[in-house]
């Protein structure tokens, strides 16, 4: 069995505004550059025996700009003629690298990474990857391939995913993905299959190069493999460990240079189950609550609490037990039943939030609940009235019964992991907070992560097994669960604002609050609270109505692509 550390996520208060008042639509227009493409992406569709949501996934997220992390204001992409191209601030398109021709079918998307100033890596969208020598990309020279093969093996095709050097040039770390069906994967069959789910796995293959000083070359030393039955959000290497944001388990399934010992799969298969109730608390209560048949009545169920010990019976039978990582006040509980639903109520002997709900004797499998419905009070924090110096009404832009549900993101397996060379794993559980975006760090600092909490997006530094909590977006969750048609959500490393980019036609900008200048505080008419700062909102509409197939943002651009365009917004 692999060892598995829980990291716990602490959350800065500091960064936290619960009277944030919403976001004010300006009519402050932007500079918006349109440069028509000699070439346009290369856009690889999936084929009829990609039909998994996996597939899907891998294909519908795919960002086909490439910001140089290393050479800020610089984006790259690759055009359907095999051209490698970069894009100055100016607009300006220079060809730096050519694909040869590989005379195969292209599986996936060709896709680029930076690992550092002169290095990049880059897929073919079949089976070869390319290391390719950049020199320095400032001054836009012709790129050299110093590396390729079919790293995967023949006729399997891969996406890269990341790159990064180090030990001083003499290292480089790659992690490519494939989604794969178990038939033809090795080491597949140490992942549990649940009912119902999906034959088909996501695959990250982690190779590991050192550098051939004798003719500056590079050969592959490790490979390993981490495979999931879900969908992959983040990844970064993070000192000597794979960090990835899974949707589900995700195991070291093969090793080149050690062999990966077996899961107990009884009790892996064990972990996977349902939770049998879900639970939240305050400072002060904790409630609990869990569904039965909706025709039983209440003389059927029996609900004892004895200080610290829960037990629930249905038709006399254990339905429900557990003892508690604190105490509770006697006779200070009470209980409900409705429509099949049992909720418990209690109170805390003592004030303060419980690290889990079980104690060291432990209980039956539950599911923290941190993301709240607040939505449907929260219609205010968008609106469609531009920034003026009168108050504002505070008056919902619509009613909490015309909201959809469209913020549904309880995944309660959904979590981040650093998966160690050795087997060894660190995780933070994401339950509950859904996944937003990736924030680019400069140079080879590791992506940030955004997820969800209530309403807002909070931004996750990620380091070697570590988290710290860096920024946040106010009202970000809530914002782009209204955003049917969004395809994409950015944000530069400054985190000084977030996009959420359609589909096509519209990028929507809103940017952290700022301070009112003196003598042009607002105060809000009913509830008299002054309001010291306001966030813009801005819309910036394109000049057609052709798909967007990738957006970056940096602190004073934002570069957009469709097939045949390239935009430049100045933010």
């Amino acid at each position: 069995m692999c060892e598995v550390t829980q990291v716990k996520m602490n959350r800065d208060r500091t960064l936290m505004d619960p009277d944030f008042s919403g976001y004010k639509l300006s009519l402050e227009g932007l500079a918006v550059t349109r440069t028509s493409l000699v070439h346009g992406p290369v856009h690889t569709l999936p084929t009829a025996d990609m039909y998994s949501f996996l597939h899907a996934k891998m294909f519908g997220e795919h960002n086909h700009l490439v910001l140089d992390t290393f050479n800020e204001n610089i984006v790259y992409f690759i055009s359907g003629n095999g051209s490698v191209y970069s894009v100055g601030e100016d607009g300006t398109q220079t060809e730096v690298w050519n694909l040869p021709e590989s005379g195969k079918d292209r599986s996936y998307n060709p896709a680029l990474v930076f690992a550092s100033e002169n290095l990049a890596i880059l897929s073919d969208g079949t089976e070869t990857l390319f290391i390719l020598e950049t020199g320095d990309r400032k001054l836009g020279g012709k790129w050299k391939a110093v590396f390729h093969d079919a790293v995967c093996g023949k006729d399997r095709s891969f996406e890269a995913r990341y790159g990064v050097l180090q030990a001083e040039g003499s290292e480089l770390e790659v992690v490519l993905q494939y989604v794969e069906e178990k038939e033809k994967m090795d080491g597949a069959e140490m992942l549990p299959k649940s009912s119902g789910e999906s034959s088909f796995f996501n695959v990250l293959e982690w190779i590991s190069f050192s550098r051939v000083e004798k003719d500056k070359s590079w050969m592959m030393e490790r490979v390993r493999r981490v495979i999931s039955h879900g969908g992959f959000n983040y990844v970064s290497i993070t000192g000597s460990n794979l960090a990835v944001s899974a949707e589900k388990k995700t195991i070291l399934a093969f090793d080149s240079l050690h062999p990966v010992e077996h899961l107990n799969l009884e009790k892996e298969e064990k972990k996977d189950e349902p939770p049998h109730f879900y639970w939240k608390q305050t400072d002060k209560d904790i409630e609990m609550w869990f569904y039965v048949i909706s025709d039983t009545t209440k003389n059927l169920i029996n609900i004892e609490v004895k200080e610290d010990v829960l037990e629930v019976k249905l038709h006399g039978s254990d339905l429900l037990r557990g003892q508690f990582e604190g105490k509770i006040e006697k006779d200070s509980w009470t209980w409900t039943l409705e429509n099949g639903k049992v909720g418990i109520l209690m109170t805390k002997q003592t004030p303060g939030l419980w690290s889990k709900v079980w104690g060291v004797e432990g209980g039956a499998r539950g599911l923290e609940v941190t993301d709240t419905s607040a939505d449907t009070v929260l219609p205010h924090l968008t609106t469609d009235n531009p920034i003026c110096t009168g108050e504002p009404s505070g008056e919902p832009a619509f009613n909490a019964q015309e909201l959809e549900s469209v913020d549904d993101c309880m995944d309660e397996n959904s979590m981040l992991i650093w998966q160690s060379g050795a087997g060894s794993q660190h995780v933070a559980s994401l339950a509950g907070q859904q996944h937003l975006l990736v924030v680019q760090q400069l140079g080879s600092t590791p992506p940030a992560l955004c997820v969800r909490y209530d309403v807002d997006g909070f931004v996750w530094k990620i380091s070697d097994s570590q988290l710290e909590h860096v920024a946040s977006f106010p009202a970000l969750g809530y914002v782009q669960a209204g955003k049917a048609s969004r395809k994409f959500l950015v944000a530069p490393h400054t985190f000084s604002y977030s996009a959420i980019c359609d589909a096509s036609r519209h990028v929507y900008i809103y940017r952290q609050p700022k301070p009112l200048e003196p003598g042009h505080e607002l105060r809000n008419r009913k509830s008299g609270t002054k309001i010291q700062g306001v966030a813009m909102q801005q819309v910036v509409t394109l000049e057609n109505n052709e798909e967007i197939l990738g957006i970056r943002a940096t602190p004073s651009l934002i570069f957009i692509i469709t097939p045949h365009s390239l935009y430049r917004i100045q933010v």
